[in-house]
């Protein structure tokens, strides 16, 4: 079943097992979209779907495990166990996750600052341009143009 239809049965399942209407919960969307997402024939946004979640007074994370429970066919205590089960062992039941990402360096730049530092390093053992070119593979306007900017960078 694709998440699309598993969020259409577990908004339809939970909405009206609060007795609630189609018009109750659209506080941050209209009525019309919440009958769209339960026809499944469009889909749901994490921030809707917090909404829904907190116009039907359960937790968002509850209105996801029915989610996964409607699409794999379980039962959402089994989703709960599983999610606790695969969380410890990956060792972060108890994690603290942060709040925002981290900010990473592009892998372009990991591998410019390495190959900058073995440049660095074949030119202190007086290997000449050419010949750390031809060892690292890169043509020699490279080793070039790294010393020129390790000159300026001076």
């Amino acid at each position: 079943m694709s998440l699309r239809n598993a969020f259409a049965a577990a908004l339809q399942f939970m909405r009206t097992h609060r007795g609630l209407s189609q018009r109750d919960i659209a506080n941050a969307t209209d009525q019309s979209h919440v009958s769209r997402l339960e026809s499944a024939s469009t889909s749901v946004s994490l921030d809707v779907s917090e909404e829904l979640a907190q116009a039907m007074q359960i937790s968002p994370l509850s209105l996801l495990t029915l989610v996964y429970a409607s699409r794999n066919g379980e039962s959402p205590e089994t989703v709960l166990r599983q999610t606790q089960s695969e969380l410890e062992a990956l060792g972060l039941l108890q994690a603290s996750v942060p709040a925002k990402p981290l900010k990473l360096e592009s892998p372009q730049a990991v591998e410019s600052a390495a190959l900058a530092r073995k440049i660095d390093s074949l030119l202190a053992q007086g290997k000449s341009k050419a010949e750390v070119a031809r060892e690292l593979g890169v043509v020699r306007s490279t080793i070039t143009r790294h010393v020129q900017i390790r000159k300026g960078t001076d």
